[in-house]
């Protein structure tokens, strides 16, 4: 039995997510306009994790793609490993694997690389929400198993905006650790996010 196939270009995911991220920021620009708090909130966390699995996305194939490449062939066997290993997570992709490819750290302490830790652990609290199971007391009555929904609360159209802003700035640190000039970064975010120069 024959089951039908879609090829895509390497680039074709990462774009469809990215595109997808940028969609919601404009929904969540627009509930801001409206001042609906509560769809507000739900869209930024939506867009907080999107922008993450687009960062995650991103490495799977961006590295893959890299490794085929004669000047990068050393990382190839390490890389592919990794890919199919149901161990690997992003964490270690971050860490790991730029200073594998390509002999260098990404800066994680300090810019773009900072903001995305923050983000990641945004999203981390978000995607593994578990009640605190907390008691609330007032006036002598008692409710027990509150949970501590403050992260969630927080949310707004900055932190949804923010949120992309980050994953293509994480982008670009990428580019620049593979020796893409600062003048070439909006060609290359265009060519793997769909993000148009400007």
């Amino acid at each position: 039995m024959l089951t039908d196939r879609i090829l895509s270009s390497p680039n074709h995911m990462v774009w469809e997510l990215f595109q997808a991220l940028r969609r919601l920021c404009v929904r969540v620009a627009e509930s801001h306009a409206a001042q609906d708090d509560s769809a507000l909130r739900q869209d930024a966390a939506i867009c907080i994790i999107l922008a993450v699995q687009c960062v995650e996305v991103f490495f799977n194939v961006y590295f893959r793609v890299l490794i085929t490449e004669p000047a990068y062939a050393h990382a190839a066997e390490k890389i592919s490993a990794d890919l199919t290993s149901t161990q690997c997570g992003l964490d270690r992709k971050i860490k790991e694997w730029p200073l594998f490819v390509f002999g260098q750290k990404l800066p994680l302490g300090e810019g773009a690389g900072q903001q995305f830790i923050t983000l990641k652990n945004i999203r981390h609290k978000l995607m593994h929400f578990t009640s605190t199971h907390e008691t609330l007391s007032i006036h002598g009555i008692a409710i027990h198993g509150m949970a501590d929904t403050s992260a969630y609360h927080s949310l707004s159209a900055k932190s949804a905006i923010e949120a992309l802003n980050t994953a293509e700035g994480f982008l670009c640190e990428v580019f620049k650790l593979r020796g893409i000039s600062s003048e070439d970064l909006p060609h290359a975010l265009h060519s793997w996010t769909g993000r148009p120069p400007i």
